[in-house]
């Protein structure tokens, strides 16, 4: 079984990225009237054009039937592997902003750590928890 980032994942990322480059913008507003308010903007249109569709096409992890492999990261590549025989527990989060565009975080919770498999789609996160109930 293969899984990535779901259309979810991209709109909660821009939602993040617009609500908090207004704020930033809002505040360094109040501070100063100079054109450094911009400055937010501008990063914010980098992050929304260049950043955020090369994060959530990284976001690629495999399962079978002895581990699971998540890989992300656009400008440094993370990978984790999972053996299903240290795996203790797992949990689904759904936070508002998950539901609302309709993801899923998955936490996996293994001796020695946890691994985040984050914004999946509703259909991918439920069958991959199921895959794990089985293990």
């Amino acid at each position: 079984m293969t899984f990535g980032a779901g259309a979810g994942a991209r709109a909660v990322l821009r939602t993040v990225v617009i609500v908090v480059s207004a704020a930033v913008t809002m505040l360094i507003r109040r501070i100063t009237d100079s054109l450094w308010c911009l400055t937010p903007a501008v990063v914010a249109v980098f992050l929304l054009v260049w950043y955020l569709p090369r994060l959530t096409r990284s976001l690629y992890g495999e399962m079978d039937d002895r581990r699971i492999t998540v890989q992300y990261g656009v400008l440094w590549q993370r990978e984790t592997v999972v053996s299903l025989s240290s795996l203790r527990t797992f949990e689904t989060w759904t936070p508002p902003l998950h539901r609302l565009f309709h993801c899923r975080t998955v936490v996996l919770r293994f001796a020695g750590g946890c691994a985040v498999l984050p914004l999946l789609d509703n259909d991918t996160a439920k069958h991959l928890t199921a895959r794990l109930e089985e293990c």
